[in-house]
């Protein structure tokens, strides 16, 4: 009896355990050049969906994300106080463990470049990623893309682990 209840609440640590690993709290920051209405850009994770994305359409901006009830996006103007290189976007997401691609666009094919906007910093993401940060940079063409991958925190899959190993032990 006591190995049975052991087993299960192994189980439901593991599953618990697994559940808060798998989702990583990840901050982005986008820096479009002046010229926006030439810009866009997606955020799409490994099975191929649009998780998050920059449009713009009949004059309006929207940077609609799959959480966006839950955490706001910030977008505004950015640049030195003599003048405005560009736009900036900024906002977090809860990701599952995996792989994501960031896809940016520009109509006109110069890149996100204008003023003292280099475009080198067009795109930033922060936090449990392998690296810890990545910056995909857009300074020339009509396209550009990179890939960040998000890890679990390393305490949740030390305690996953030490989960297995009770459950194991138990079995033997």
């Amino acid at each position: 009896m006591t190995s049975r209840f052991t087993l299960t609440a192994s189980g439901i640590a593991m599953a618990t355990l697994g559940s808060t690993a798998t989702a990583e709290l990840i901050s982005f920051t986008v820096h479009n050049d002046l010229y926006i209405g030439e810009a866009s850009w997606q955020l799409i994770d490994d099975g191929g969906t649009i998780i998050a994305e920059l449009f713009i359409s009949s004059g309006y901006i929207f940077i609609p994300t799959s959480q966006s009830s839950t955490y706001p996006v910030s977008f505004g103007l950015w640049g030195s106080s003599a003048s405005v290189d560009g736009y900036a976007t900024t906002f977090q997401m809860e990701l599952a463990a995996g792989t994501y691609t960031v896809d940016m666009q520009d109509s006109w094919g110069d890149g996100w470049v204008w003023n003292s906007a280099s475009g080198l910093d067009a795109f930033n993401v922060v936090g449990n990623i392998i690296g810890g940060s990545d910056t995909y940079a857009f300074t020339t063409g009509f396209a550009a893309a990179g890939t960040f991958t998000v890890v679990p925190a390393p305490g949740a899959l030390a305690l996953l682990g030490l989960a297995g190993l009770g459950r194991r032990r138990n079995r033997a």
